[in-house]
């Protein structure tokens, strides 16, 4: 049986290590100057795990069990981006105080998202 990559990235776990991945990438590579552009980064970073994992709902075959893990890996990666973020600022000397957040209130709207979700596929499969 071939496991391919979009198995792989089903899973709300290999979800979180790849955008916690990509977000040090991204802070690498685009070198921020102040401290408040390396949250908004990694916010913006966060959005697109949102999105990815919003839509990847829509092929789970256990749509309860992907929507509360998927809650449980956002929640997880906030703590990790948390910790790690203000260390990775502290460490490339950054300006700025380290403590700007507030994009992460993104995460209100991730069980939203997966509910308009699994409403979708239900409703595409009770009329088709």
């Amino acid at each position: 049986m071939a496991f391919t990559l979009f198995e792989w990235l089903q899973k709300p776990f290999y979800q979180l290590q790849v955008f916690v991945v990509l977000t040090f990438v991204f802070l690498v590579i685009m070198r921020p100057v102040k401290a408040d552009n390396a949250w908004m980064i990694a916010g913006i970073v966060y959005g697109c795990f949102i999105v990815v994992n919003t839509v990847l709902i829509g092929f789970a075959d256990k749509p309860w069990y992907y929507f509360l893990t998927s809650l449980g890996f956002s929640i997880l990666y906030l703590i990790a981006i948390g910790v790690l973020i203000p260390a990775l600022i502290r460490v490339m000397k950054m300006e700025g105080s380290g403590e700007s957040a507030m994009v992460f209130l993104l995460i209100i709207y991730h069980p939203l998202a997966l509910m308009l979700m699994m409403f979708l596929k239900w409703a595409y499969f009770k009329v088709f």
